[in-house]
């Protein structure tokens, strides 16, 4: 195998390394992230249900003098419980917009773009290999001519030239 064979295989090793592996754990996070979304709103479902049961019991207990302030400590908790509830839920919302479905988005992008570069890369590698071998072809005649030839050297400038077109490819 030739290095510029080692160094093809590599590279596209390298593209589907990422396509085959990476990608499709960066997909396994983003769904993770989803069914974590997911329980936390049935977190936030809980939660208001807890705030409304807090705030009956608020009430029940302030309508009696008794138990007053038992209402009242209850009516305390329902409002700090409310606020953190709040917050969860701007949290959530950011967690949804900010991360996930920006991952989501950049992920589909980037499979995309990767497979289109990887193709783009085959083709023109195909088409350089192509090349080369159109070359070592016409080399090859030369040479056969150069060698039944009575003038070798006629066929000599044009192997040169061969070569150098070569060369710069």
């Amino acid at each position: 195998m030739s290095r510029s064979d080692e160094v093809n295989k590599m590279t596209e090793n390298v593209y589907k390394g990422i396509l085959d592996q990476f990608n499709p754990s960066l997909k396994n996070f983003v769904t993770m992230g989803k069914h974590y979304e997911k329980a936390l709103t049935g977190v936030t479902v809980a939660a208001k249900g807890y705030f409304d049961t807090l705030v009956k019991l608020g009430e029940l207990a302030s309508d009696s003098q008794g138990s007053k302030e038992l209402g009242d400590m209850l009516f305390q908790m329902a409002e700090v419980h409310r606020q953190i509830q709040v917050q969860l839920e701007d949290v959530l919302k950011l967690f949804h917009s900010e991360l996930l479905s920006q991952l989501e988005q950049k992920l589909e992008l980037d499979i995309k773009y990767l497979t289109a570069t990887l193709k783009k890369y085959q083709s023109e590698r195909k088409s350089k290999v192509e090349s080369i071998e159109r070359c070592q072809s016409q080399l090859k005649k030369l040479r056969r001519k150069s060698q039944a030839s009575r003038h070798p050297n006629k066929y000599g400038d044009r192997e040169m030239q061969v070569h150098v077109s070569k060369a710069s490819k």
